[in-house]
């Protein structure tokens, strides 16, 4: 988990993952406005993102029926959920996030 640049506070999961999806939001120990510095993070979304159209372009070599290929989905956006907030490093500058 990150942890704010300001006071050194190890955000939460929780934080960490609302932070992740508003890009910028007050450290709850100092208040000072942190932002989204992803690290790694280019490398793990390439490798859903392939993943997840490997899936869907695969659909008409497999005779899967669609439950399977929505239970894929499903699991693939769960884990990005579960693996994003562990991506994410605090900046006290808004930098680009690409």
């Amino acid at each position: 988990m990150p942890n704010c640049e300001n006071c050194d506070y190890k955000w939460s999961w929780f934080d960490t993952f609302k932070i992740g999806v508003t890009n910028n939001k007050k450290c709850p120990n100092c208040g000072e406005r942190q932002y989204v510095m992803l690290k790694k993070s280019k490398a793990i979304y390439f490798v859903f993102f392939a993943s997840l159209i490997v899936l869907l372009f695969s659909r008409p070599f497999f005779d899967l029926s669609d439950t399977v290929y929505i239970s894929f989905g499903i699991l693939f956006a769960l884990i990005m959920f579960v693996i994003m907030p562990y991506t994410i490093k605090l900046s006290n500058e808004q930098k680009p996030l690409w």
